[in-house]
């Protein structure tokens, strides 16, 4: 049993398997907490009524019986009328997706959905952890640019002097006559090189958040 109390395990059978069966079917009328011993009827969507017996050792099938005489009913009531008194199952899960297939189906359809909604919630979070990190790359990508665009004018003012004094004392070794020719009195031109603001590459490592799936199917079923 799921839970360690008798009470406990009839309620939630009661409650828990709506979406596999016919919706409000399951009714407990024996429930001894002395022997340990309960037992509950309900309708498969097969139209095959069972009842079930609930212990310490599991869960069986006391007995099942048709709704109506259609062919597709007694088929379904033959399998599981296979099942009656002979098989002791584990949990009602494998009771109930054993004698009936639309339980099977309708089990695995909620599984899948419940798996889709759990990867979807995984997505959701890795995608909020990455948005600070990108925020705070292209904060420090901005802050890196503004301090070279900054430093760029001052390294052209010191550069400029420089400039003036190199061509202030090449004028002043020219000879006189040279500088009293106006045919040899050839203007000298100087170059300056500006060192070209460098760039930051910033390479963004996605953070991920890896979470572990549940261990048991009942979990997100129920």
């Amino acid at each position: 049993m799921r839970f360690h109390s008798l009470t406990e395990e009839l309620n939630s059978i009661t409650t828990d398997y709506d979406y596999g069966i016919v919706p409000g079917s399951a009714a407990v009328f024996v429930k001894d907490e002395v022997l340990g011993i309960g037992r509950l009827d309900l309708t498969l969507l097969e139209g095959v009524m069972v009842v079930i017996e609930v212990s310490d050792q599991g869960y069986k099938i006391a007995s099942s019986s048709p709704l109506s005489d259609d062919p597709m009913t007694l088929a379904a009531s033959e399998q599981v009328q296979s099942c009656v008194d002979r098989q002791v199952f584990e949990t009602m899960d494998n009771l109930l997706m054993t004698a009936s297939p639309l339980f099977r189906e309708r089990f695995q359809s909620t599984l899948y959905d419940k798996l889709h909604e759990v990867q979807q919630l995984q997505l959701l979070e890795q995608q909020q952890q990455q948005q600070p990190s990108l925020g705070h790359t292209s904060e420090d990508h901005r802050r890196e640019s503004s301090t070279t665009a900054s430093n760029a004018p001052i390294d052209q003012l010191t550069s400029v002097p420089e400039a003036s004094s190199t061509s202030s004392s090449s004028s002043s070794s020219l000879s006189p006559a040279l500088l009293s020719d106006p045919y040899t009195n050839v203007p000298m031109t100087t170059t300056n090189q500006y060192p070209a603001p460098t760039s930051l590459d910033s390479y963004i490592t996605p953070a991920s958040n890896h979470q572990d799936l549940m261990d048991e199917f009942n979990q997100w079923i129920h």
